[in-house]
């Protein structure tokens, strides 16, 4: 286990060796809801990989928050489907502009986040056994970098944008079916928001969840 990120580090640039990939970084998902987009941010990169990271997330930020929530495929990009090796059926292919191959592994975790760990300008040959272990491997890096930052961050930061808007609407005095309506949410994904809040907050149940939550300022 990681005691820091920069434990992490050397790990994805063995990674990146293994694919022959110019540069890699691990991408973040913020939910979308009434308060804010849904987002991807780079939490961690290797030197120079923003040039390579940024024109895809900027093109390509839509389809990448649906697939993270429709399906676990690893993603394949290519400037010419030609010029790269028949990938497995389960891989999607699209083009970019750039002219090169990346390679993006999603991750869900549940309450403790989601995202992706990509690597960009891979030049090694892409096939099935290759794409298995770095997808492991992935799952395992996204586990240790949300786990790393989850610890360092103060208790706000620690939830997430619907988790404070549940313990909001709770506080405003209206019940999980309520809500549920409001937001477009089952009142399942309420509950579970509102349970994940509550442990995230070390409270014994929702009524502390709320009042810690007052007194952190979290919810008015």
């Amino acid at each position: 286990m990681a005691g820091s990120t920069a434990d992490l580090f050397p790990k994805l640039v063995a990674m990146q060796r293994q694919c022959a990939a110019a540069g890699f970084a691990v991408m973040s998902a913020r939910e979308q809801t009434l308060l804010a987009a849904g987002n991807l941010d780079i939490t961690m990169k290797s030197p120079g990989c923003d040039a390579m990271a940024g024109p895809l997330l900027k093109s390509q930020m839509g389809f990448l928050l649906r697939h993270l929530d429709s399906s676990p495929r690893p993603i394949l990009y290519a400037a010419n489907s030609d010029a790269v090796p028949s990938p497995p059926p389960a891989l999607p292919l699209m083009q970019t502009e750039e002219g090169r191959t990346d390679l993006l592994f999603p991750v869900s975790l549940g309450a403790m986040g989601n995202g992706y760990i990509g690597f960009f300008g891979v030049d090694g040959a892409i096939d099935s056994e290759l794409l298995i272990d770095l997808h492991r491997k992935s799952l395992a890096m996204m586990r240790e970098t949300l786990r790393l930052a989850f610890g360092a961050a103060p208790v706000a930061d620690k939830l997430n944008e619907r988790e404070i808007e549940c313990l909001q609407l709770v506080g405003n005095g209206m019940k999980s079916e309520a809500i549920g309506e409001r937001l477009n949410l089952s009142v399942h994904t309420v509950n579970a928001y509102l349970g994940s809040a509550t442990t995230k907050l070390d409270a014994v149940n929702r009524i502390q969840a709320i009042a810690k939550s007052i007194r952190l300022g979290i919810i008015a």
